[in-house]
């Protein structure tokens, strides 16, 4: 153990590994001995630790094929500076396990910004520590299975303060964070018996496979087909064969007949009552008892019967601000039925207590198809998420807002709406604390013009002056990092807090020529509908402007992440870029530097143009150019090495003849080979991807030598 040095911090000491953590790795990148097999003897052992960040849940969403992983912000302090300044990054890679054979398929990384805030007691006197945040990733690699096989990977989540977990690597362990797998669903594939069809589908496929951006709706309204309905809808076994499976199964009878008795009690004297009452003595089922169970009151009032499934995790995502419910799955039956099946439903109802007054507001419920499933580990987990309106619920960075949620889960009846503390039967209950983004404190009737995010970054990284990304800028929906000095290039996106019921419009102003334009094309915005299966699902909502040139604020449920106009500038110019709401005094205004120019490369080999110019054991010579304004890194290589040329440079190149290179080739040389050269510029593109990539290669063929 080394000797204890600490760096004060508001207050609180933060041991020198955590706050000298990148200068030790610059030292040594295996200084706390976590890169198995590394030369690199290390300095100090430091692997998987949680005492600042853990990961508490991970779960995946079959329906919106959403990876997430929940976890703790453990302390006050540790985290490289406050609300107000740049903070950290909590790195999240996931993984995926098909079981093929395959191993682990790594599915990318995303990022949380993450900062020291205060500890501090809520109304119950309890420490809001620790914070629970959220790391969504939509699945990349898909598989396909049908209700009869259902596919249940292992999903591989890893956690790593200040530095993103390495690519294609999932038995790396982080120096600060940790690992965590769970099994879960893959969502079965649609299938289609050809003998059942009565429709003709050759012109709506055709159409899919030539635009395969286009959803189901666009698809219905060029085809006038509805593949919705041409699904066989499942249904559930008739009751008394599964009251006859369950019984074998030895599934408790208060599970199989859970909803009906409730019914019975809700409806005692019902006609379908009477109905059901006789079915269950038939089956010789005594109902006393259970009625007694049902509604006997649980020990813990925050649990009750949790045997079958268990909410496990509540957080909040803060990219999109979408509260995270986390849930795991116990037994392999005892959900009605397979996935071929209609299932039953797990309902989770979410609960905020928005200013710290132990008064909770209902937001919404939640629902998820579950299934008898053959798992083959003990658990599945799933997750489920709802958008969180937080426009009215914001606060300055000096005063971090930090709020109570809390999750109810009930199994196929829906908790109260009205009652947070009510219980059902089955299920359990969460409370967590969650960081709301800062920003300009608004209420209902403080109306104003104001966006937060251009381009994919927000307003207060992008310099008013040059037009280019700040220090420490990051996308705001993934936090991945940006470069400082990027400029803005394809298709530029705002976004910003939505005031139902007003108008806006978006002035683009070329400053260098002095002309300006208002955005007037149409866009198309996604937003949720709170129904079916899988809870919160898609819905896509046009935008287009009005005959006064004004779009529609829409509400939150319609535009998720709350764009307000997507505009391409073009060209290499400044622009203002100025928000306008009908009757509301005033603008809301950012510059923006544009660049939509790749970098200019040019490889020359002295061969005279003969590929064939060149005998193995010679010396290839050349040159090459590089040139950007704005310039990222370019590299050089070939197939014999770089030779005398820099193989890098995050510089432009001097001009032509610029950069020389001179590769002696070796005697025994592969004949075929090629020289390279790649750049890439600072340019944020089309709001969401930093570069404009720009690659030669000339190949080369070595004679042998006679």
């Amino acid at each position: 153990m080394s000797k204890i040095i600490s760096d004060k911090i508001s207050d609180v000491f933060v041991q020198p590994e955590r706050s000298h953590f990148t200068h030790m790795l610059a030292k040594n990148a295996n200084y706390f001995g976590n890169i198995p097999g590394s030369k690199l003897k290390p300095i100090f052992k430091l692997i998987s630790d949680t005492s600042y960040e853990q990961l508490t849940c991970v779960g995946y969403n079959p329906y919106t094929e959403n990876m997430e992983a929940t976890f703790s912000i453990k302390k006050p302090a540790g985290y490289s500076g406050n609300l107000c300044q740049a903070g950290s990054f909590e790195h999240v890679r996931f993984y995926l396990d098909f079981h093929d054979g395959l191993g682990f398929i790594d599915q990318g990384s995303v990022a949380v910004n993450v900062h020291d805030i205060a500890n501090k007691k809520d109304c119950n006197g309890a420490s809001i520590l620790p914070i629970q945040y959220v790391a969504t990733l939509k699945k990349k690699t898909s598989r396909f299975s049908n209700c009869r096989t259902p596919l249940l990977p292992t999903l591989k989540a890893i956690l790593s303060w200040s530095v993103d977990p390495p690519a294609a690597s999932p038995t790396w362990t982080p120096t600060w964070g940790n690992v965590m797998n769970c099994d879960v669903q893959i969502k079965p594939s649609w299938v289609f018996n050809p003998k059942d069809l009565t429709v003709d589908l050759s012109n709506y496929f055709e159409i899919a496979a030539i635009s395969p951006n286009l959803t189901t709706k666009q698809l219905l309204e060029i085809t006038n087909v509805d593949v919705n309905l041409l699904l066989p809808q499942p249904v559930n076994p008739s009751f008394t064969d599964l009251v006859n499976k369950y019984d074998t199964l030895k599934i408790p009878t208060t599970r199989t007949v859970y909803k009906k008795v409730l019914n019975m009690i809700k409806y005692p004297t019902s006609e379908l009552t009477m109905v059901d009452k006789s079915m269950l003595e038939n089956l010789k089922i005594d109902i006393h008892p259970i009625i007694d169970n049902l509604i006997a009151l649980p020990i813990d009032t925050s649990k009750a019967n949790v045997d079958f499934e268990e909410l496990e995790c509540v957080g909040l995502d803060l990219a999109t601000e979408s509260l995270v419910a986390t849930l795991k799955i116990k037994k392999k039956t005892g959900f009605i039925g397979n996935l071929c099946d209609a299932g039953s439903k797990e309902y989770i109802s979410f609960w905020v207590d928005w200013d710290d007054k132990c008064s909770w507001q209902y937001v919404n419920t939640v629902q998820l198809k579950v299934h008898d499933i053959d798992m083959k580990g003990d658990h599945l987990c799933y997750s489920v998420s709802l958008p969180l309106d937080a426009t009215f619920h914001r606060k300055l960075c000096a005063n971090p807002n930090v709020i109570k949620v809390r999750g109810v889960l009930s199994w196929n009846v829906a908790p109260s709406t009205t009652n947070p503390n009510k219980l059902e039967y089955y299920g359990n209950r969460i409370d967590s604390h969650v960081q709301i983004k800062p920003g300009k404190p608004l209420n209902p009737n403080d109306i104003k013009p104001l966006f937060n995010i251009i381009g994919g970054i927000d307003v207060d990284h992008v310099n008013d002056a040059t037009g280019l990304t700040s220090a420490g800028a990051f996308f705001a929906y993934n936090g991945v990092a940006v470069p400082t000095g990027a400029s803005f290039g394809g298709i530029v996106v705002v976004n910003g807090p939505s005031f139902p019921g007003y108008r806006y419009k978006i002035k683009i102003t070329n400053l260098l020529e002095g002309t300006f334009t208002y955005a007037s094309n149409a866009f198309t915005v996604v937003g949720y509908i709170n129904s079916g299966t899988g809870g919160a699902v898609n819905q896509y909502t046009t935008q287009t402007p009005d005959a006064g040139g004004y779009y529609p604020f829409l509400n939150p449920e319609q535009n998720t992440l709350n764009v307000l106009a997507r505009f391409a500038p073009g060209t290499d110019d400044k622009f203002l870029v100025e928000m306008e709401v009908d009757t509301i005094s005033g603008v809301f205004s950012k510059r923006i530097q544009m660049d939509n120019t790749w970098p200019v490369i040019q490889l020359n080999v002295n061969d005279g143009g003969d590929c064939t110019h060149y005998t193995k054991g010679d010396t290839i010579t050349g040159n090459f150019y590089v040139y950007d304004k704005n310039i990222y890194s370019w590299n050089f290589a070939s197939t014999w090495g770089t030779g005398t040329a820099a193989a890098a440079g995050t510089t432009n190149t001097p001009p032509m003849p610029s950069n020389s290179f001179s590769i002696v080739t070796p005697g025994n040389a592969y004949p075929c080979g090629s020289i390279s050269l790649s750049a890439v510029d600072k340019t944020i593109v089309d709001s969401q991807s930093v570069g404009h990539y720009a690659h030669a290669s000339y190949a080369i063929c070595l004679k042998d030598k006679k």
